[in-house]
């Protein structure tokens, strides 16, 4: 009986949990948590105590597949190869390089990525490869490089525990990254206020200190409307903005627009509630913002990034423990995929 275990990495969302893989005599058989991991912690979510289950499934293919008359039929993976190869050559000789697409993984290594990236552009001579992640976080990539000049989020996941207020905003954190909804739950448990913003009704939602459902498509109003709360009270770092921000002026004129009875009308979120969520962020700090695709996978997906960034520069909730703007990303490897 040969029996060991394999420390990796959780190919599922962006957290990046530790798992300990168990292999009997070949075969996957179990996943357990490790302990000593950063972001984990000896917690897995159901899709990590399961990881081990898809790699033996019966719906898996266990050798490649060629369709002939209609039909797939079995083949080895010399054949499949030379099949391969041969349809590519046909079309590049048709067709020219440029009518072949790759597209890329984020659920696999720098290094195969990289592979793949040179094979597009070196063996075929196509620039046509694309990734997952320009769909997904692009505008994360986009409006914090733009803002902070880099395009991942400003803090860990586990600096999550030091904030004493977290807006949620766009992301079902609980279903969508629990192990980072378990970071979230330990700064409740210190005292940490939680805001949520999201147009549906969350499981967060139930535990927030407060909860707001902005009409869908209104993030910028909203953000730009509890940011002209936020000057208006005086609640905003003056010292920060002046020391490490630039274009404070213009957008405090821009500001003037977004008005709490302005914002109400085209987001369906009370001006009552508008000056609360302003007031629990911008006053009880750190404050930290966590996001997700909620906002980013929209026409105004840069904008809503850049927003929040605007609002964590404002409060000066940048460079500080329990603070920043922090995207939860999608698999496991989205960002460092495609950088490659």
């Amino acid at each position: 009986m040969d029996f060991h275990t394999t420390h990796t990495t959780c190919p599922y969302c962006g957290c990046g949990c530790g798992i300990l893989l168990e292999a009997l005599d070949g075969s996957l058989v179990g996943s357990w948590p490790v302990k000593s991991h950063p972001v984990s912690q000896g917690s897995l979510c159901l899709k990590g105590w399961s990881s081990h289950e898809f790699v033996e499934s019966r719906q898996r293919l266990t050798q490649p597949l060629l369709r002939k008359n209609g039909q797939l039929v079995p083949m080895s993976w010399d054949k499949a190869l030379t099949a391969a190869a041969q349809g590519l050559k046909g079309v590049l000789d048709r067709h020219g390089p440029d009518a072949v697409q790759v597209l890329a993984s984020a659920k696999v290594t720098n290094e195969e990525n990289f592979l793949l990236n040179k094979f597009a552009r070196a063996v075929l001579g196509t620039n046509n490869i694309d990734h997952c992640a320009r769909l997904c976080h692009a505008s994360t990539v986009v409006g914090l490089a733009a803002a902070f000049g880099s395009g991942a989020m400003t803090n860990s996941i586990v600096d999550l525990e030091n904030a004493k207020t977290i807006l949620v905003i766009g992301s079902n954190t609980t279903e969508g990254h629990p192990i980072a909804a378990k970071w979230i739950f330990r700064a409740m448990a210190k005292g940490a206020k939680l805001l949520v913003a999201d147009p549906r009704w969350i499981q967060l939602s139930d535990m927030a200190d407060l909860a707001v459902q902005q009409r869908l498509g209104s993030d910028v109003a909203l953000i730009n409307g509890l940011m002209h709360i936020i000057v208006k009270e005086g609640w905003h770092d003056s010292a920060f903005v002046a020391e490490r921000t630039e274009g404070f002026e213009a957008l405090a004129v821009k500001l003037e627009e977004y008005t709490p009875d302005k914002v109400a009308a085209i987001t369906r979120v009370s001006p009552d509630k508008l000056r609360r969520l302003a007031e629990i962020y911008a006053t009880h700090k750190p404050s930290a913002i966590v996001y997700s695709m909620g906002i980013t996978q929209h026409t105004t997906g840069v904008d809503n990034v850049k927003s929040l960034a605007n609002l964590a520069m404002l409060t000066g909730n940048l460079g500080v423990a329990g603070g920043g703007v922090n995207a939860l990303r999608g698999q496991n490897n989205v960002q460092g995929a495609p950088a490659t």
